[in-house]
């Protein structure tokens, strides 16, 4: 399987999120996010515990990296939570969606990685899929301008805790590097949870199961195998498949939900998966050009 094809199948996976965080009713969003992290680091931390590691690295050596990608992931899930209740979920969608953007501009500053003239079209193509999906409520709300800010700000954060995972590369294990990662961003998100006096303990048993089923699936499958492509992938053009997470969630309400989008979001879908698949058979063309010459 190509690390695009595994790509692709994170982005499913992780796209069910939305399916089970629906299925949790009113369950705060801090707290799911919170027990997706806390969890994952715990499941790891098992699996590690009675696994013995083959590979030894300094963990003090990529300290400050590890700890700045557990604090972007934090963020980007606090940010991008606050940004739903201050603005219409259409511009936040849409803004949080520039993380593309965000990505061509850290991997050139910080990786020396630099996107092709034509990956900007093809990111503008997708973009304009994003805006047909959900045009209708962009301009729903004009008081909505912090969450606005926040929606961006999520982007930027989304970008730079992958270009991190990108940046650290082989030099941790994957599963170990995901251990620390996930506590630090569950330890960063716990102090929301005392601020606001929310009693997370205090879950129905279906809550509980569905927070195991987030964990195992878009968490620890998802999220992870997400994390393993960012090594092997340049960053801007994860971000980029990125993108089709709001397709497959859409799909998946549909048939799952019954909340069926509206006709322009076909056109938009199509945008969206016309631009990453070109992306992709780009890579291939080249990679076959390279060859022959």
């Amino acid at each position: 399987m190509s690390n695009y094809l595994k790509l692709f199948l994170a982005v499913f996976i992780i796209s069910w999120s939305s399916i089970l965080i629906r299925w949790m009713g009113n369950t705060d969003p801090l707290i799911i996010s919170f027990y997706r992290l806390f969890l994952s680091a715990i499941g790891l931390y098992l699996y590690l515990y009675f696994k013995p590691a083959r590979q030894t690295f300094s963990f003090k050596k990529h300290r400050t990296l590890v700890v700045l990608a557990g604090f972007f992931l934090a963020l980007h899930f606090v940010s991008w939570i606050t940004s739903l209740q201050r603005t219409t979920v259409g511009r936040s969608i849409f803004l949080e969606s520039t993380h593309p953007i965000f990505a061509i501009l850290l991997s050139f500053w910080f990786l020396k990685e630099k996107a092709p003239r034509i990956f900007y079209g093809l990111a503008s193509i997708s973009l304009i899929g994003i805006y047909f999906t959900i045009h209708e409520d962009i301009f729903g709300w004009n008081e909505g301008l912090i969450g606005d800010a926040l929606a961006l700000f999520s982007a930027f954060c989304l970008a730079a805790y992958l270009l991190i995972a990108r940046r650290i590369g082989h030099s941790i294990p994957i599963l170990r590097y995901l251990f620390y990662v996930y506590g630090i961003a569950a330890l960063f998100i716990f102090p929301f949870l005392l601020f606001r006096g929310l009693e997370f303990w205090n879950l129905s048993v279906s809550v509980w199961l569905l927070l195991l089923l987030l964990t195992l699936g878009p968490n620890l499958i998802g999220h992870s195998m997400l994390n393993w492509a960012s090594r092997r992938i340049e960053i801007y053009k994860v971000n980029m498949m990125l993108l089709s997470e709001s397709v497959f969630a859409t799909l998946l309400a549909a048939l799952l939900l019954g909340e069926y989008p509206a006709g322009e979001f076909y056109l938009g879908a199509v945008l969206i998966l016309a631009g990453i698949g070109a992306m992709v058979g780009l890579r291939k063309k080249n990679t076959v050009s390279e060859i022959q010459g």
